[in-house]
C-alpha cells in the first residue's frame, strides 16, 4: 500500500462541500466595497485595520476605510525564465505532463468553489506539507498560475510562510518593499494596496510575507485575521486564493492558518515523506478540511527518472 493510499485510510471518505456561516458575515454591510475590492479597484481606496495593533487583545476588530489615495500598484514582471529552470508552469507552457496533472489537480478545488451549496471559505486553499523541503511552494506556485490561465476566476497568491517565505524569489519578482501579509495585521496605517503585487501574469497577484515577527503564531491567530480572511473569502467567491503555508510539523503558524481554510492540500514527497510523519501532520488539521495528498517527485511511469505528478489521498 503506498503513502498515498494509506493516507486515504487515515482522512476518511472525500469530504463533503462545506456549508459555513458567519454572524459576522450576517451582519456586514453587503453595499461597502470590500477589503479586496478597495485594495485592486482602480480607485485604490485605503483600508484600515484595528486601532489596537495588539492583537486584538479586546476581542474588537473591525477595519475603517480611509479616503482614497489614487495610487495603482504597479505590474511586475516574473521570471518566466527561471520558472523554466525550476520546471515550473509558465503560460505559454505546451501540455507537459506537469501542466497536465497541475490541470487535473485544479478541477476539484473549482468544482467545490462554484458549488452554490458551499458556504464561505471555499476559496481559500491551502497547500502544506509535513516537513520542509517535500515540495510545497512548487505545488503552489503552479496550481496559483494554472487557475490563473482559466477564463472565469482570478487568484491571488499569499506568501504564509512567515518564516522562510520563498514565492517572490521563486517567481523572480523584485518588490520594491519587504512589507506584506504580517506588516497588513499588525499595523493598521497600511494600505493592502500599496503591497499587493500584480503580476504580468494577467489574473495572477501576490501577497508577500512581510516582516518576520516573533509572535507570528499569535498574529496569525488574532482576530484581524479572521476579519481579513472571512473579508477575502466572502467579497470575491471567483477569486481563489492559495495560500503557501509553513509545514505543519516545522511551526505552529500552519496550524493554526488551517482553522480557517476551506480546501487543504497537503505535498508529500515520493521515497521521503514518512508514513508516520504524515500521520502526525495529519493529526494536527481539522481532516474534513483536507481535499487531497500531492505526491511530489515520484518517478513517471517507465521513465526512469524522477518528475512531479499528484495522487489524491481520499477515497473513492
Amino acid at each position: 500500500m503506498s503513502i498515498v493510499e494509506r493516507a486515504a485510510d487515515m482522512l476518511g471518505p472525500t469530504p463533503e462541500p462545506q456549508r459555513k456561516s458567519s454572524a459576522a458575515g450576517e451582519e456586514a454591510n453587503t453595499t461597502e466595497p470590500g477589503l479586496i475590492e478597495r485594495a485592486v479597484s482602480n480607485d485604490s481606496q485605503r483600508s484600515d485595520f484595528p486601532k489596537d495593533k495588539h492583537l486584538a487583545a479586546a476581542g474588537h476588530s473591525e477595519y475603517r476605510p480611509a479616503p482614497a489615495t489614487g495610487r495603482v500598484s504597479p505590474t511586475l514582471n516574473v521570471d518566466l525564465d527561471k520558472l523554466r529552470r525550476q520546471n515550473m508552469i509558465t503560460p505559454d507552457s505546451q501540455r507537459t505532463p506537469i501542466a497536465e496533472n497541475f490541470r487535473r489537480i485544479k478541477r476539484p478545488i473549482l468544482a467545490n468553489v462554484a458549488d452554490p451549496n458551499a458556504g464561505p471559505g471555499t476559496n481559500l486553499v491551502m497547500i502544506t506539507s509535513s516537513l520542509p523541503g517535500e515540495g510545497k511552494t512548487f505545488c503552489a506556485i503552479n496550481l496559483a498560475i494554472s487557475i490563473a490561465m482559466e477564463m472565469d476566476h482570478t487568484v491571488l497568491l499569499v506568501d504564509a510562510d512567515v518564516a522562510r517565505p520563498s514565492v517572490t524569489s521563486a517567481l523572480g519578482i523584485k518588490v520594491e518593499s519587504e512589507r506584506g501579509l504580517m506588516d497588513v495585521l499588525l499595523d493598521r496605517r497600511i494600505d493592502l494596496a500599496d503591497i499587493l503585487c500584480k503580476t504580468d501574469i494577467g489574473k495572477l497577484s501576490v501577497l508577500p510575507a512581510g516582516t518576520p515577527h516573533t509572535r507570528a503564531t499569535e498574529v496569525l491567530a488574532s482576530e484581524t485575521m479572521r476579519v481579513l480572511l472571512q473579508e477575502m473569502a466572502e467579497r470575491y467567491r471567483d477569486r481563489i486564493i492559495i495560500f503557501d503555508s509553513p509545514p505543519l510539523l516545522a511551526t505552529s503558524e500552519a496550524c493554526v492558518l488551517a482553522r480557517h481554510m476551506g480546501q487543504i492540500l497537503v505535498v508529500v514527497e515520493a521515497e521521503k515523506t514518512m508514513e508516520t510523519a504524515l500521520k502526525d501532520a495529519l493529526s494536527r488539521i481539522e481532516p474534513r478540511n483536507v481535499m487531497g495528498v500531492l505526491l511530489n517527485k515520484g518517478a513517471a511511469p517507465g521513465s526512469g527518472h524522477y518528475g512531479y505528478g499528484y495522487g489524491y489521498g481520499y477515497g473513492a
